[in-house]
């Protein structure tokens, strides 16, 4: 648990209904009242298009939000998926901004990549197979662990509100658990993972190229959750590349990932942030305002942020 109190900080990386999240970004902002949090972040995957509609809500509730961005990415060198999370943006009339076009190629990916797995997993059930078949030997009781109905049309309706299909989305579909049920992860990995019917994933971008992409596009660009994805050593590249941000505090960082994170902003001039990398129902965080950064550790940049957003509002 965390000790320190919510009240006060900001909260800068959550996930709604347009991404991989359950929430609407009504309700992300409604527990960011109720934590206490004197700003929070909306940072979905991998689009711009819904930057407006946050600003919309954000106006329309009177409360401090960062409208903001998650790419997804790698590092060439190790393999190894790099997240960025970019604030300060605005998406262009068509669509035509470096980073737009960079994430509409993984979004485009992604979403038909997910309609594979969906409609793999519907075949299967319609042949009278088990797509989780061996899950027993995980620990998982032998119960109607799939929804007979599930379909394409069920899937599209689970993501009826984002801007593309998620493997979340999927799994709402199939078994209507939640992220936090003691069965959804063996079921998941059952499916996506290991030798899964549905295992299958997409190309992403360079993580400097994204990181450069965010600058480009007139924003700023923050290193997401590095000791949960193991991306410390790419550090020094992204800030040649433009990386002006690392995020500190996260659910997967203890005190020695904080530590580290914060001497890394101090070596390469970076500011610091953390956020719950909240996801609803679909997600283990159990609510906004689980990790925060304090005004004073974040500083003036991510002030700046926020009196930014009053203009793209």
């Amino acid at each position: 648990m965390c000790e320190r109190s919510s009240v006060g900080a900001y909260d800068l990386h959550n996930h709604s209904v347009f991404s991989d999240g359950s929430c609407t970004v009504d309700e992300l902002i409604a527990q960011a009242r109720s934590a206490g949090l004197a700003g929070v972040a909306v940072t979905d995957h991998d689009s711009l298009s819904q930057l407006s509609a946050v600003r919309a809500c954000a106006c329309a509730a009177g409360y401090p939000v960062l409208a903001g961005v998650e790419v997804s990415a790698v590092c060439a060198a190790t393999g190894r998926k790099v997240h960025i999370l970019g604030f300060g943006l605005e998406a262009t009339p068509d669509g035509s901004g470096p980073l737009e076009r960079m994430v509409a190629s993984t979004l485009h990916a992604r979403a038909a990549n997910t309609l594979w797995q969906a409609w793999t997993i519907k075949h299967a059930m319609d042949a009278g197979a088990d797509p989780l078949e061996g899950l027993a030997t995980v620990g998982v009781a032998e119960v109607d662990r799939c929804d007979p109905d599930f379909s394409l049309d069920a899937v599209a309706r689970a993501c009826a509100a984002g801007t593309a299909p998620y493997k979340q989305h999927i799994m709402e579909a199939l078994t209507h658990l939640t992220y936090t049920d003691t069965a959804y992860q063996p079921i998941y990995r059952s499916l996506f993972r290991g030798r899964g019917i549905a295992v299958s994933d997409i190309s992403y971008p360079e993580a400097t190229d994204a990181v450069r992409a965010i600058r480009e596009q007139g924003g700023v660009p923050v290193l997401a959750h590095p000791g949960q994805m193991d991306s410390w050593s790419i550090v020094p590249d992204l800030v040649t590349a433009g990386l002006m941000g690392i995020e500190a505090f996260h659910p997967d960082h203890g005190p020695a990932e904080e530590r580290r994170a914060r001497e890394l902003a101090t070596e390469y001039g970076l500011f610091v942030t953390g956020g719950s990398d909240y996801h609803g129902r679909n997600g283990a965080s159990p609510k906004v305002g689980e990790r925060f950064v304090y005004p004073d550790e974040a500083g003036e940049r991510v002030a700046e942020l926020f009196a930014r957003e009053a203009a793209l509002a």
